[in-house]
C-alpha cells in the first residue's frame, strides 16, 4: 500500500443540487451550508461589491466557505471540500480566505460599541 503511486482524487462538483436544494429541499441546503436559502442569499449581497472578489464566482465561494466553516476540529478537510465541490485543494483555501476577508471587512458596520 506504501508503494503505491499517487492516483489522482476523483472530483465531480455537487454544487449544481444546490439550486434545487434551495428551491425544493431547503432543508438538506441547511444541512450542507449549515444555513437557511434567505440567509446565504443576505450574505452573498452583503458581501458581492467587495473588491477581493473581482475574477471568480462569488457564490461558489460562499458555499466552499460555508460548508468548511460549517466544520470544526479534524471533521473535515480541505480535501473532502475539494472532492464535494469539484475544485483544488487550493481553491478551498483560497475561497476560505476571500471570504474571510470580506467578512471581516463587515465588522464595523454590524458590531458597534
Amino acid at each position: 500500500v506504501l508503494n503505491q503511486p499517487l492516483v489522482p482524487v476523483m472530483k465531480t462538483s455537487q454544487l449544481i443540487l444546490l439550486d434545487h436544494f434551495a428551491d425544493h429541499c431547503p432543508g438538506l441546503f441547511q444541512k450542507k451550508l449549515w444555513v437557511d436559502p434567505d440567509i446565504f442569499d443576505g450574505i452573498l449581497n452583503q458581501i458581492s461589491d467587495h473588491p477581493i472578489f473581482s475574477s471568480a464566482l462569488l457564490n461558489y465561494q460562499l458555499v466552499i466557505f460555508l460548508n468548511r466553516a460549517g466544520h470544526y476540529g479534524n471533521v473535515i478537510f480541505p480535501e473532502e471540500i475539494a472532492q464535494w465541490a469539484g475544485v483544488s485543494i487550493v481553491s478551498v483555501v483560497n475561497c476560505t480566505n476571500c471570504v474571510m476577508v470580506a467578512v471581516l471587512d463587515q465588522h464595523d458596520d454590524f458590531i458597534q460599541f
